[in-house]
């Protein structure tokens, strides 16, 4: 036997009226007697008719995602950057779009806002803008916008952003290659006009400031090649004195410092140690594995999913940035002891 609204009404206490206006967005309804009946729908089962609920509501209940970390004018442009944490941010986003009866679409990096009109789309998440990109002005410059990452130059104001602490993240793994007895760390990155690298960057010229060790830094084009992480590599250990360990934006950077500290017989961890600011299964394939930080990427998606439902279901609308937590993964690629 179906569930219907009236069963959810009495389980939780309330009037029909109470819940249809809570499950449409309707109304003005304390935020406790909203969780009230949002609890009661989940544990009956009930699920509403979408169809019905957008002929209220005039939402399409669909919801677009763009990675904007891969925009770029080159065929090089991918959908998904091959990298873990892309695809968890996605994955996250969907569970909890899907959890609240939302839709959620891939869009391309080099899509135009103005071709999302044909699906009706409530709002959108920018994963890692650096704020120029096309959503930010136009049409859609008063639509309900979500980013993971904040956005350095934005055309308009983000009333939410989800992040973590990447300088705190970046200091936290410079005090740990110290606190293993490398000296002279380095950081190869990519391009700084995103608030992922900048943050760090900044980490890293903050600890490098209280150790007082000179700082080495070396830029590398996105996305990075192997070809360009061997020459960001040579102009490292070209430094006088040569760094003794590096610390890279990304996985893939880590990963092509170590291919390439192989190549050239240096010992890791013991000549050179190699951190990740991003960890990722492919980390824990190499020999030795390489230490990363955990920054929670499947949560990062979800939160921004359910921050932007909040926003197109016109909840309080409180500029803040939703902070998701990072962890240090110590592997053998930074332990000398």
């Amino acid at each position: 036997m179906s569930v219907t609204i009236r069963d959810v009404a009495a389980f939780a206490g309330v009037s029909i009226t109470t819940v249809s206006h809570v499950l449409s967005g309707q109304g003005r309804i304390s935020e406790r007697t909203r969780q009230r009946v949002l609890k009661a729908s989940e544990e009956l089962g009930y699920r509403a008719n979408v169809h019905a609920q957008q002929l209220v509501t005039r939402r399409s209940r669909t919801m677009a995602i763009q990675i904007a970390n891969s925009v770029d004018a080159s065929s090089t442009c991918a959908l998904v950057p091959n990298s873990d944490y892309f695809l968890e941010v996605l994955n996250g986003a969907a569970e909890a779009a899907a959890k609240r009866g939302y839709a959620l679409i891939l869009i391309p990096p080099d899509a135009e806002p103005d071709s999302l009109d044909a699906f009706v789309v409530d709002g959108a998440i920018l994963v890692d803008p650096r704020g120029d990109e096309p959503f930010f002005s136009g049409p859609w410059e008063s639509r309900p916008l979500v980013t993971t990452g904040r956005p350095i130059r934005p055309w308009r104001d983000v009333p939410i952003t989800v992040d973590n602490d990447l300088t705190g993240a970046a200091e936290l793994m410079i005090d740990h290659l110290l606190a293993q007895g490398y000296r002279r760390p380095a950081m190869i990155t990519t391009d700084t006009s995103r608030s992922y690298t900048a943050d760090m960057l900044a980490g890293y010229r903050s600890a490098a400031a209280r150790h007082g060790f000179d700082q080495v830094v070396v830029e590398v084009d996105e996305p990075p090649t192997m070809a360009g992480t061997a020459r960001a590599l040579d102009q490292v250990l070209g430094s006088a004195p040569a760094p003794d360990a590096v610390f890279t934006s990304s996985e893939n950077l880590a990963l092509g410092v170590l291919n390439e500290a192989v190549r050239r017989e240096l010992r890791v961890p013991v000549d050179l140690g190699i951190a990740s600011a991003v960890d990722s299964g492919a980390l824990q394939l190499t020999s030795p594995q390489i230490t990363g930080m955990f920054v929670y990427p499947r949560d990062v998606g979800r939160e921004a999913a359910s921050a932007l439902i909040n926003l197109i279901e016109g909840g309080p609308v409180e500029p803040r940035t939703i902070e998701v937590p990072v962890r240090l993964n110590v592997r053998n690629s930074t332990t000398r002891g």
